[in-house]
């Protein structure tokens, strides 16, 4: 694998780790700080406000700014957040500080993805796509169950001001990267809502909102239901990220699959099969029946979000930071809605009520598939 995506690889890991490392520990957090699950919950949310703020007011001067500088700053930001927020003396300002971190995120993954575009030789953009994504897997495999084995031996805090600190001592590797040269632009600065007016474009972004709702709600409150359905503590319910991880990671062997289906054909069998597991995911009596399901579940998201990553980049690829920085900002939309909203089910009616509205998100964004032209 080439330097470059190594590098890109490992930013998606850590900033992936930074957004994904709460929910094995929001019992502990919850605990600490006396509030429910759903009011410590709001940290993620807090988390993606941000992302969605910088995304959206940033992510169209990217290309001019520079994706690479860009990246850089944006990581010190995320490090520098997370360490603040192993200081927290109450859920109140582990929001703020949250909030912090996914500005530094909602800068990060644009210029990660626009920087993977530009440097994808052509006709293998689902490849080198894929590869990059694969960082996703590694901070869901190792980082998270990780962090929660640290977090159980000496507490979250530790865990917090670790990944912070890592975030920030990646730096150094950013600067290796190559100058990236973004096709000429023949257009002005494209508008931040720009994106949403071209061809397709609404009916993508709507499909990311919907099918981001569904993953982040679920993935907040599903560590929660784990350790109180079957008793577990943080390094247990770690596994969670470590087996969706896994599916996620593994499902990169079958991208030339993509080729094969049609890229639309390969999103609605996602959408479907995605709608079917999440259905499922409140019907296990035991821990080991719950995580053979996490594991699919991360592999048929695999897909979902390879396609919709690929078909933005296609959008506008003189104006890559100005599309992505509006995906970063529908991606953390749809977090903010789904760890609160799909939160206030799961206080009301446990972990089916979320679990049923994520099957049921999917297939509205399934519907929307139907009138997309390709």
């Amino acid at each position: 694998m080439p330097r470059a995506l190594i590098t890109l690889l490992l930013c998606i890991a850590l900033v992936g780790t930074n957004g994904m490392i709460l929910s094995p520990v929001l019992t502990d957090i919850a605990q600490q700080f006396g509030v429910s699950a759903a009011v410590a919950g709001r940290a993620i949310a807090a988390y993606g406000l941000g992302t969605m703020f910088t995304a959206l007011w940033l992510g169209r001067s990217l290309d001019s700014f520079g994706v690479a500088r860009a990246l850089r700053y944006a990581l010190m930001v995320a490090g520098l957040s997370e360490i603040g927020s192993a200081f927290s003396q109450g859920w109140v300002m582990l929001v703020g500080f949250q909030f912090l971190a996914g500005m530094g995120a909602g800068i990060a993954l644009p210029a990660i993805y626009a920087i993977t575009g530009a440097i994808s030789p052509k006709g293998h953009e689902s490849r080198y796509m894929a590869r990059v994504l694969l960082g996703w897997s590694v901070s869901l495999v190792a980082a998270v169950p990780l962090g929660a084995a640290i977090s159980d031996i000496v507490g979250w805090r530790v865990m917090l001001g670790l990944t912070g600190t890592l975030c920030v001592a990646l730096v150094p590797l950013v600067l290796t990267l190559p100058a990236i040269k973004l096709p000429a632009r023949t257009t002005p600065k494209m508008a931040r809502l720009k994106p949403l007016s071209l061809p397709g474009g609404a009916a993508l972004y709507a499909i990311c909102l919907l099918f981001m709702i569904s993953f982040y709600g679920i993935y907040a409150y599903i560590g929660d239901h784990a350790r109180q359905a079957f008793s577990l503590g943080s390094t247990a319910a770690g596994l969670i990220a470590l087996f969706y991880g896994a599916g996620f990671g593994l499902a990169t062997l079958s991208a030339p699959l993509i080729d094969k289906l049609g890229r639309q054909t390969a999103l609605r069998l996602g959408l479907i099969c995605g709608a079917g597991l999440l259905t499922c995911l409140s019907l296990p009596n035991a821990f080991s029946l719950l995580l053979p399901l996490v594991f699919l579940w991360g592999w048929v998201n695999h897909f979902i979000l390879n396609m919709i990553v690929v078909e933005l980049n296609a959008l506008a690829p003189a104006n890559r930071g100005a599309v992505l920085g509006l995906y970063s900002g529908t991606t953390y939309l749809g977090a903010s809605i789904g760890a609160v909203l799909l939160g206030l089910l799961y206080e009301r009616f446990g972990f089916i009520g979320p679990s049923l509205a994520a099957a049921g998100l999917h297939l509205l964004a399934l519907l929307l598939t139907l009138n997309r032209k390709p």
